[in-house]
Order: C-alpha cells, then structure tokens, then sequence
C-alpha cells in the first residue's frame, strides 16, 4: 500500500470541499397583508412619474418578501467588492438587500435630478451624500452590523434598508422563500427581520451536507 507523506495529504485536505450545508424555509404572513396606498411623488414629476410603489410590506398568496434572514455565529462571508443600491425615478432599488460587514457600498443616481442619499444606522447618521448628476457614483463602507435605513432629504417618500451582516445571510424572494448556502455543518440561532414586523428567532442544526429547514411566521 503507498503510504502519503504529511504534505501529501495537507494538500489533499485543502482540495477536498468543505463540509456544509443549506438552510432554506419560507417566510409566512397571517392575516391578510395590508392594502398600501402608493407614496405621491409630489417633486421631479417629469422625471419620476405621479407615484411610486408602497414596498414596506410586500406580500402574496401568505408569503412575506423582504425579509432578511441571517444565520448567526455561522463563519461570516467575505466582504462584497460592491452592493448597489440605485436610483430610479424616485424610488431606491432594490428596497431590501443584505451586504457582510466590510462590504462597500455603491450609491448610484440613474435619474437626471437631485438625490441626497441618508443612511442611518439607529438615529445616527452613517453617510449623507448628494448626488446631483445622472449616473453620478459614491461609495460608503460598511462597517456596523445592522439595518441600516436610507432615506432620500430632498424626495421623502424615497426608503431603503441595506442590513449589514457578520453571518451568511439572504433576503426573501417574491414567493417568501430564501437560502443560505454554505453553512457548515452545527447548531444555530437563525434571525428574520422585516422593517415593519420586526424579528424572529429560531433554531437550526445543519447537517454536514444536505439541507436545514426553518419557517418564520410574521403577522397578527
């Protein structure tokens, strides 16, 4: 039988992939969701139109959307190059993201008007950038974990939410559903916030491959 040296096998330990698995779920809304007015543009009509949708509860068939679900204590992912959060006739896309701790934000203006882009971490205020051009770009930190609430002054209907994460996270999609991938195998606490409802908490144990499941119900 051969016999592998020490380096031999080190090398094939780094090669071999990593033991982890998924935590998937769905997010539920009981009750029926809220029938939300759109916000009035009531400035730059020319450029963005009489009004914009509400999106601080986005909700079908029972299944909540933008709801950001993160796994904590989980080995937090590399910090992302870049997340953007755009501009577009008067109203930030996308509403909700989710961004690791490091990351850097880029604050895009696709209009050809005025935004001021505010975020605030709390009350305080983690950035104010004008953004006058179209096109223009600015790009921020992030450095603070937790939602961080972006406003535009100059066009107050305009809000966003850019949650800053030390874990593997992911957002609800349209039919509630989310997953996190590669997480390794163990126990935790699994977190879901929604800017309106809050959080919720769960427990998960992931298995070494294969997939956790983990539903979160929001609502009355």
């Amino acid at each position: 039988m051969q016999l592998r040296s020490p380096l031999a096998l080190a090398a094939l330990a780094l090669a071999s992939p990593a033991l982890a698995g998924t935590v998937k779920g769905a997010v539920r809304l009981t009750g029926a969701a809220p029938a939300l007015a759109p916000l009035t543009i009531t400035r730059d009509q020319t450029s963005c139109g009489a009004a914009v949708p509400d999106e601080s509860v986005v909700a079908s068939n029972g299944r909540l959307a933008n709801v950001v679900v993160v796994v904590r204590g989980a080995p937090a992912p590399p910090a992302a190059k870049a997340v953007v959060l755009d501009q577009q006739r008067c109203r930030f896309l996308p509403h909700v993201q989710a961004a690791p701790r490091g990351s850097s934000l880029e604050i895009l203006n696709s209009d050809p008007v005025l935004h001021n882009s505010h975020g605030y971490l709390g009350q305080a205020t983690a950035f104010n950038v004008a953004l006058p051009l179209k096109g223009q770009r600015v790009a921020r930190k992030l450095d603070k974990v937790g939602p961080m609430k972006v406003k535009c002054d100059v066009h107050p209907w305009m809000s966003a939410f850019v949650v800053v994460t030390d874990g593997p996270a992911a957002v609800s999609g349209s039919d509630g559903t989310f997953a996190v991938a590669g997480v390794p195998a163990g126990s935790y606490t699994v977190t879901a916030w929604h800017e309106r409802f809050g959080e919720r908490t769960a427990q998960v144990t992931v298995p070494a491959s294969g997939e956790a499941t983990v539903d979160f119900t929001f609502g009355g």
